[in-house]
């Protein structure tokens, strides 16, 4: 059932706007020519937004900017908006996106991300990894201090064949509910993505983030209990798996500054919060100090 519109809903659709408003102004231009556009009810403001600066600020090349959709959902939104979209696998073979915008279902306080949850993961991974940086735009229910705190489980896309062996292997590291995602009715079967793949959700134990490991904390699957890193490179090891909805590693800033294409963390999560307001968490205030003279260059080179 479609949720209810209450005045608190309505408080909170405006902050999300608000936060995509935002995250467009501090990330995007009228000179970008490929941009990535992710799925999700969060991602229409964030076209809206850039539909609304186009306006204000047209290109001088009415065929400048080219939008990168990371499914069915996303590119729809793109045409509607008016926008030129172009399929990822068009792009010119030496491009990168200039910035992805994308939501997320779960934001821990090093910016890891739970995605998936639309069952676009893949292509949402593809995009993010193109893009010079990710920007995430969610609202304040996504915020948590680690991963699995409030959503129930880890999004993995997997070949329809193997589905059945994916499913006893996440029962032998942890996950003893996984199950795979169906259709509300029940004889329509399986859910596909657009590579025509299943969705398993997988529930594990809270995750730990990389600072729990760097403080000592064992996150290598004993008793269950996985870091964020360890438990995303033990699944993609799964015969059948195509990806997995952990969005964790380096984020855009740090490739740029290590030589290297794309990152799948984001490097700002902006969050409607439950006020009404918008608050934002950046990569440089997650790292604390932490990061090294080239990535601080990176970003500077971005804000300039």
């Amino acid at each position: 059932m479609p949720e209810e519109k209450t005045p608190d809903n309505d408080r909170i659709e405006a902050a999300k706007r608000k936060a995509a408003f935002k995250a467009v102004e501090e990330h995007f231009d009228s000179s970008m020519r490929f941009v990535g556009i992710g799925s999700g009810s969060t991602i229409v403001y964030g076209v809206e937004a850039i539909k609304t600066h186009l306006e204000k600020n047209p290109p001088a090349d009415k065929h400048m900017n080219w939008f990168v959709p990371t499914g069915w959902n996303s590119r729809k939104v793109i045409e509607q908006a008016g926008l030129l979209p172009i399929a990822f696998d068009s792009l010119p073979g030496d491009a990168m996106l200039e910035v992805c915008f994308d939501g997320a279902d779960e934001v821990d306080e090093e910016l890891n991300c739970i995605k998936g949850g639309g069952a676009c993961l893949f292509q949402e991974k593809l995009v993010a990894c193109r893009s010079k940086k990710f920007v995430c735009i969610a609202d304040y229910r996504k915020k948590q201090k680690r991963l699995l705190t409030k959503w129930p489980s880890i999004p993995i896309e997997v070949a329809p064949i193997a589905h059945a062996s994916v499913l006893r292997e996440l029962r032998i590291i942890g996950s003893p509910d996984a199950k795979l995602r169906e259709h509300s009715m029940a004889k329509t079967g399986p859910i596909q993505t657009d590579q025509s793949f299943y969705i398993i959700d997988a529930p594990f134990k809270t995750l730990l983030s990389p600072q729990d490991v760097k403080d000592g904390k064992d996150g290598s699957g004993k008793d269950g209990q996985w870091d964020v890193d360890a438990l995303a490179a033990r699944i993609k090891m799964i015969n059948g798996v195509l990806e997995v909805g952990l969005f964790h590693g380096m984020n855009g800033y740090e490739t740029q500054a290590a030589g290297l294409q794309g990152g799948q963390k984001p490097v700002a999560v902006y969050f409607g919060e439950e006020d009404g307001e918008v608050s934002v968490s950046r990569a440089e205030q997650v790292a604390d100090g932490t990061l090294d003279d080239s990535a601080r260059a990176a970003i500077g080179r971005e804000r300039s």
